[in-house]
């Protein structure tokens, strides 16, 4: 078995590791913690390197920035350990962050904030599963997310990792059942979502259990896409970077095919998707095509503000 020494801490940016003698101590709260930190090598920050032993102050800096760079690496539930005993007040500040981002509607970058806060405390509480299902929750809505599509099937696999992994600490868990469903239809694993949904769907309220109904009917008579969802969304994202160079005909190519197969899937950002190919027949001055998928996204989300700015502009609002 490998040990501590022979495991190489990850090159990150903006980071630098200080490599302790066996001896030494880290002495937090005033000297009644001495935290004996042997063959660690810790985190710190370069503008924090110098030619004499690191501060409390800069191996808290350091630690802290690694946690929150990456959070999966090795050595991190360590870091995360030593930065529960030793600067608790720390940790604190990261809840209090946590508790934030879950009181606003987020965009991506609040979400990975989110998913990376998530998973320190995955660190210190392995066996807590609320964190997993808020890991797997919030990768299933970045998944879904229109500017995230370019990695949507990284999401969702994501997602249903964390999924797996909450129902392994809490197997009666309705809520993360019924997520892990959506995770599996999505990605064409009809089978597990059948069965993960057989058993939410007489605790469900009576529109969810309507809607499960039909995912049931579909799968039991073999009337699933052949092609799942996942792959429509990837496409999507292929299409809005077609679009950011300019290649506006390969974008409306692609939106079109996806828009004739998904009528099947109720999570798709249609909205989203109709005005961007009312943007590429915009750019390509052909106005009649734009109202008409513009004024379909303002259909599918009224009040969708963008939308009415490019009708408006076409002065057809």
């Amino acid at each position: 078995m490998a040990s501590a020494q022979d495991i190489k801490p990850p090159e990150l940016a903006g980071i630098s590791y200080y490599y302790p003698s066996t001896d030494f101590l880290l002495e937090a709260r005033a000297g009644k913690v001495k935290i004996p930190l042997g063959d660690l090598p810790i985190p710190l920050l370069k503008a924090d390197l110098s030619d004499t032993d690191p501060t409390y102050d800069a191996i808290g800096r350091g630690i802290y920035q690694f946690l929150r760079v990456s959070p999966e690496s090795p050595y991190a539930k360590r870091y995360a350990l030593l930065f529960r005993d030793a600067y608790p007040h720390l940790l604190a500040e990261l809840a209090t962050n946590l508790v934030m981002l879950d009181n606003k509607d987020v965009d991506l970058p609040y979400l990975d904030r989110k998913i990376t806060y998530l998973k320190i405390f995955t660190l210190l509480e392995p066996d807590n599963h609320h964190f997993p299902l808020e890991i797997g929750s919030a990768y299933f809505e970045k998944g879904l997310t229109f500017a995230a599509l370019s990695n949507t099937t990284l999401h969702l696999f994501s997602a249903e990792k964390y999924l797996r992994k909450t129902l392994q600490l809490k197997p009666d868990d309705l809520k993360t059942r019924n997520l892990l469903a959506e995770v599996c239809y999505l990605v064409g694993k009809y089978a597990d979502a059948h069965a993960l949904w057989r058993e939410v769907l007489d605790s469900v309220e009576a529109d969810d259990a309507g809607r499960i109904r039909i995912r049931l009917d579909r799968i039991e008579h073999g009337r699933c896409p052949q092609v799942p969802a996942v792959d429509y969304l990837q496409a999507v994202g292929v299409a809005l970077e077609a679009f950011e160079v300019s290649d506006f005909e390969e974008a409306a190519a692609i939106i079109l095919d996806v828009i004739d197969a998904v009528s099947a899937f109720e999570e798709f950002p249609l909205a989203e998707i109709n005005y961007l190919l009312g943007l590429c027949y915009v750019r390509l001055d052909m106005p009649k095509y734009a109202e008409q998928y513009l004024r379909q996204a303002l259909l599918l989300r009224p009040g969708f503000i963008e939308a009415m700015q490019q009708l408006a502009a076409l002065g057809v609002l």
